[in-house]
Formats: structure tokens, sequence, C-alpha cells
């Protein structure tokens, strides 16, 4: 009896449990994120990734790195509420220009994007010597590859695979320009805008590319066709008996 008294206490006080943790997330889930929340939120996520690329193991140089990054995301994410609006236009305007195989309209285009940035050029600055302070050239490297989720790696390896071919001397003008498109997407305020920055300089890497004997089109052709018989390949390969 006394066993079976006990195993009833012990039921209720885990149901009181339950209905007040539910009471408690219906709460939490009620009451909505302040807007300071959402900016640490946002600011956090931003951070993350550069931190985990770094890797420090240097808890006083992530203690300094940590606010410099907050700072630096919440002055981004001001200068994009206040200009998105027009850059989003311009982006496409470059786009409409290149469907209409408008070389001087998606120039034009570019170079009003590029005023607009001029006003974020002081951050843009001041992140780069405050980074500087703290970070080695190559951590700074780092740093911003994270932003820009390693795009100069991989589309320079990609280069390397599309165009055999090419030389000591075509590999350095490709990473000078990757490296030159990746200083103006870390200011971009999307991914989307991010890659069109790298667009932008793809552009010229393939007139580059074009001017010193490369047939672009068919190399990607080649390319492309050599992908797909790899994946058909792949899926037609014998999966093995199943244990």
């Amino acid at each position: 009896m006394k066993n079976a008294v006990l195993g009833i206490v012990s039921a209720l006080v885990f149901a009181g449990s339950l209905i007040s943790l539910s009471a408690q997330q219906k709460e939490s889930a009620a009451t909505p994120l302040t807007a300071e929340d959402r900016e640490k939120h946002t600011e956090e996520k931003h951070a993350k990734p550069i931190l985990d690329a770094l890797a420090l193991k240097d808890a006083d140089k992530e203690a300094k790195l940590r606010p410099m990054l907050a700072k630096h995301f919440k002055a981004l994410n001001t200068w994009h509420d206040q200009n998105d609006a027009k850059i989003k236009a311009l982006w496409g305007e470059f786009d409409k220009a290149r469907s209409a195989k408008s070389d001087a309209g998606a120039d034009a285009a570019l170079e009003q994007i590029g005023g607009v940035y001029a006003s974020f050029k002081p951050e843009h600055e001041k992140f780069d010597q405050e980074l500087s302070t703290i970070l080695t050239p190559e951590q700074i490297e780092t740093v911003k590859d994270a932003m820009t989720i390693n795009k100069v790696k991989i589309t320079f390896n990609a280069y390397g695979e599309i165009f055999p071919g090419i030389t000591a001397e075509h590999k350095a003008f490709i990473l000078k320009n990757l490296k030159a498109a990746r200083e103006e997407a870390i200011d971009a305020g999307s991914m989307p805008e991010k890659s069109a920055f790298f667009k932008k300089y793809k552009i010229k890497i393939e007139a580059y590319l074009t001017a010193h004997g490369f047939d672009v089109k068919e190399s990607y052709r080649v390319f492309v066709a050599k992908q797909k018989a790899e994946q058909n390949a792949k899926k037609a390969a014998p999966t093995g008996e199943k244990k």
C-alpha cells in the first residue's frame, strides 16, 4: 500500500513538472526576441564560422576579436539597411545589361555600385586595420575566406580543372582578381551578392583567358560534359550485394 501511495505521489510530481515545463515553453515562445537579442544572434551567426576557421586556441586573442567582429557586423548591417534598396536595383541593371550583351551598360551599373559602396570604405579600412593588430596576414586571409565561404580557393581550383593548359602567369592573374573579388564581397549583405562580386571579376578573368588563346565556352562545355559523364558513371556503378 505504501509503495502504491509513493507511486501515485511520484506520478503527480512528474505530471506537475511537465505542466510547469510546458507553461515555461509557452511563455518563452510567446515572448518575442528583442531587437538586441536579434542583433546578438546575427552577430554570433557571422562570427562563428570565422572563429571556427581561425581555431585560435588563444583565449586572449579571441576575447579581443569577438567584440571587434560584433562591432563590424553591426556597422555592416546598419549600412546595408540604409543602402540595400539602391544596391539591389543596380545589380538588377547589371544583370539586364549582361543579358542584353551590353558591356557598356554592365560597366555603368558596376561603377554606380562601386559609388554606393564608397561610403562604406572607411569602415572596411578600419576593420582591416583592427584585424592587423591581433592577427597575422595569413589569419586575416582566413577571416576573409570564411566571410566568403572559401570562394577564392574553390573558384581558383575550378579554373585549374576547366583550363588545364593555364600557366603560372595565368594563375597569378586569376588569383589576384579572385582576391580582389573577395575584398569587395566581404562588404556584401548577402551570399547572392557576394557571388555577384565574384561574377564581376570572373568576367575579367575569362576575357583575359580569351585574349590568351583559350576558348572559354568550349572549355566550359567540355568540363560540364566530363562532370556529367562522371556522375552518370557513379550512378551506373554496381552498389554491391546487400548483406
